[in-house]
């Protein structure tokens, strides 16, 4: 196995060795082992050390990058992986399309991004057609590729959504069962769910998208 010091993976890198040190002290880079009293860096360490000045480049902040690598990706992901961490990839599920239909949805940009798109998982070719996994997310990637953003990077800002949002999500379903029954008297969390299920989905769509929309012309405004 490969092994560096800490100015060998600086050269092999690009990054500086104090910049190196500032990085394991935010959390975005793990320790390095060690030989003695040497530092030892490894394959590992130069592969997240790409991945980091890849992700600055396009726009990221070192704090958006930390949480990118802490949430945890399946089995052998890495951080342009852009599913919920806890998705299983069923293939039963998003939405399927025939070549013209996804022509049409592109239109002009299909040379451009299909690659792009399919690198980044808002596409999978199944035989002479494609799945579609989550057609909200792929529908908002189109309009991030309309405004400049490049499909890696609105994979990373995917990530981020279903991250924070399936947090989100186990909070509020704990609140519920852990409510009194003053505050919740329905028959059930599963029960009421499947019940509701297409009124709940277009109430969460309205607020949630609502939400985020404020929150980030809010973020915008203050920096």
């Amino acid at each position: 196995m490969d092994r560096y010091s800490r100015l060998q993976l600086a050269e092999l890198s690009g990054v500086a060795a104090r910049t190196i040190r500032y990085y394991h002290s935010v959390g975005v880079l793990p320790k390095p082992g060690r030989a003695g009293k040497e530092a030892v860096y490894g394959p590992d360490h130069l592969e997240r050390l790409r991945a980091i000045t890849t992700m600055q480049a396009r726009g990221l902040r070192l704090d958006a990058i930390r949480e990118v690598f802490e949430a945890e990706v399946p089995g052998d992901g890495d951080w342009r992986e852009v599913f919920d961490p806890r998705y299983g990839g069923d293939t039963g599920t998003g939405a399927l399309l025939d070549d013209d239909a996804l022509t049409e949805l592109l239109g002009d940009r299909r040379p451009e991004i299909l690659d792009d798109l399919q690198a980044a998982g808002y596409l999978e070719e199944i035989g002479a057609g494609w799945r579609v996994p989550e057609p909200a997310m792929l529908s908002g990637a189109l309009v991030l590729y309309d405004v400049g953003f490049d499909i890696a990077l609105s994979g990373v800002l995917r990530k981020l959504i279903r991250t924070h949002i399936a947090a989100l999500a186990d909070e509020m379903v704990r609140a519920v069962r852990g409510a009194s029954s003053a505050q919740y008297d329905g028959e059930g969390v599963e029960v009421d769910l499947d019940r509701f299920r297409d009124r709940f989905r277009a109430a969460a769509r309205e607020v949630g998208g609502a939400t985020l929309v404020e929150e980030i012309e809010r973020v915008v405004r203050e920096h």
